[in-house]
């Protein structure tokens, strides 16, 4: 039981344990830890090891942004800035190509889920329950009279990969981080082979030819890339003529607490409806279906089936200025994560007993 909890508390703080408690003794978890360096992204009111540099507005480039939170949920030295243009939150300095492209590849896992060669149980139930949702939704909107090509922009451990290529779907991926990449191109070998594939590089790396895929996922992995737009005109390229994105990004809107709480290192960007819509407008897009604020299936511009993207950036930018500036006190923080905290220790237990 003290065992769950340690992995909860630690899992809230950023790190995620995701280990039972005889893997937890045996792996020795501060070695594991000192030996990732992790220590230094943990230790509050000290800064990320990084260097960065100084931005304007990644989606619409206005220079017209401040400073809003100094510290990050962790309360760690984290400078974001937000936007008085579209309203968009973002981190400034923001890491570099190198830097986020290290740290995916290597921190990510075992810094927020601590998971080194695979992902925890709970990750996998959870991530393949959603897969099974997502899979049948994407299903259902593109119909299968004819094959499918679809790509999974940023596929973590590969569920939605796999769930596609059950369906009958030609499914490929890619995920920075090697020890998931590798994970979910195991289990897509042993559950469906073929033509699917899984790549594990970063999404600047990946060549796919222009007009490749039929439908495209991205699914939560926008708000952890430093230039969204080039990767909205990758995704736009790789697309096809008729094809489907289906596009999702946290709702800055949707938090309890909006403040410092709402920030972390590995979401350079915040998104609301808004700010999301606008990028996806001047990135070529219309709306198919509208599912929440932040989660949109898309078609390319001329498509007869897509309507013009809709959105009010000066109601954005005084919305969120206006909320996010009000401020979260001391007791309102502690008891927003002593139930998070909670919920997670519950999740690790039910995991450890099954």
């Amino acid at each position: 039981m003290l065992i769950q909890l340690a992995s909860a508390l630690i899992r809230e703080l950023g790190v995620g344990l995701a280990v039972s408690e005889k893997a937890f003794q045996k792996m020795g978890v501060f070695r594991r830890m000192a030996g990732l360096s992790l220590l230094q992204n943990l230790l509050p009111f000290t800064g990320y090891p990084y260097e960065g540099a100084i931005i304007d507005c990644p989606v619409c480039g206005a220079s017209n942004h401040k400073q809003i939170a100094r510290f990050d949920r962790r309360l760690k030295r984290l400078s974001t800035h937000m936007c008085f243009t579209c309203g968009l939150f973002f981190t400034n300095p923001m890491p570099s190509s190198a830097e986020l492209d290290r740290f995916y590849a290597a921190t990510y896992r075992a810094e927020y889920q601590f998971a080194f060669l695979r992902p925890r149980k709970t990750h996998q139930i959870r991530k393949q329950r959603e897969a099974d949702s997502r899979s049948s939704r994407i299903s259902e909107i593109i119909g299968f009279n004819e094959p499918v090509r679809f790509l999974d922009f940023g596929c973590g451990s590969g569920e939605l990969v796999r769930a596609m290529a059950v369906r009958g779907y030609e499914a490929h991926g890619f995920e920075p981080g090697v020890d998931y990449g590798s994970f979910g191109q195991d289990k897509l070998a042993e559950d469906a082979g073929g033509a699917n594939a899984i790549r594990v590089g970063s999404w600047r790396d990946m060549d796919y030819p222009a007009n490749s895929f039929d439908a495209i996922s991205c699914l939560h992995v926008l708000e952890h890339l430093n230039d969204p737009m080039a990767a909205l005109e990758k995704i736009h390229d790789w697309l096809a003529d008729g094809g489907v994105l289906y596009l999702e990004t946290p709702n800055m809107q949707n938090y309890v607490l909006k403040g410092f709480d709402c920030f972390h290192f590995a979401h350079v960007l915040g998104f609301s409806r808004d700010n999301l819509l606008f990028a996806l407008e001047k990135s070529g897009f219309q709306m198919l279906r509208e599912d929440r604020p932040t989660s949109f299936l898309l078609v390319k511009k001329g498509d007869p089936r897509g309507a013009a993207l809709v959105y009010d950036l000066a109601g954005a930018v005084k919305k969120n200025h206006s909320e996010f500036t009000a401020g979260i006190t001391l007791f309102s923080y502690l008891k927003r994560h002593s139930r998070r905290i909670k919920k997670v220790a519950k999740e690790e237990i039910r995991a450890s007993q099954s």
